[in-house]
């Protein structure tokens, strides 16, 4: 869906240059319509009598012509004022492709599968898996330290024989006094 926008001068630019109703409202659905067609402000003849909801559109049109609103073009008339505040349809265009892929790759990790990758020499990052321990490292280059690998070993064993004891907790100590020690 695209939007019209209208700044808050509108009003009293209308007002400036003296156009009539019929005229103010043809330029505002003059406005929608190209916005809802996304054709960056351009009306062919037949457009007006589709668009515009008054009894003379053409007169409509020719008063908007003579205050610069509109423009004059062989085939019919570009819109001038307030298309400054408009989207253009490139612009559309491009949002909309990016909002399909970024819906699609959504559904697609919604059901389990992988992201479509448009460049195939990517690598694609492992899935992060809960079976790895808080204290090993899932990427092995980082496991390379200055310790040796008895002292990793006594640490890891340290660390997963504290992770037991947060686990199971001494039946002889009450819940309370668990949560909360003296």
């Amino acid at each position: 869906m695209t939007w019209t926008k209208i700044d808050e001068n509108f009003p009293e630019d209308c007002a400036r240059v003296q156009l009539s109703d019929a005229a103010v409202r043809t330029h505002l659905e003059a406005l929608v319509w190209s916005m809802r067609r996304e054709n960056g402000g351009r009306l062919r003849a037949r457009d007006l009598d589709r668009l515009a909801d008054t009894e003379h559109p053409e007169a409509a049109a020719d008063e908007l012509v003579s205050v610069g609103f509109w423009t004059q073009l062989p085939d019919g008339w570009q819109v001038e004022h307030q298309m400054g505040h408009q989207l253009e349809p490139e612009v559309i265009a491009a949002r909309r492709a990016m909002n399909a892929e970024r819906q699609r790759n959504y559904r697609r990790n919604a059901a389990g599968l992988p992201e479509d990758d448009p460049d195939p020499t990517t690598e694609t990052q492992a899935p992060v898996t809960r079976d790895v321990t808080r204290d090993e490292t899932r990427d092995p280059e980082q496991s390379r330290t200055e310790q040796s690998g008895s002292e990793k070993e006594v640490l890891r064993a340290t660390s997963q024989s504290e992770i037991r004891e947060e686990v199971q907790p001494d039946a002889t100590v009450s819940p309370f006094r668990r949560r909360y020690p003296a």
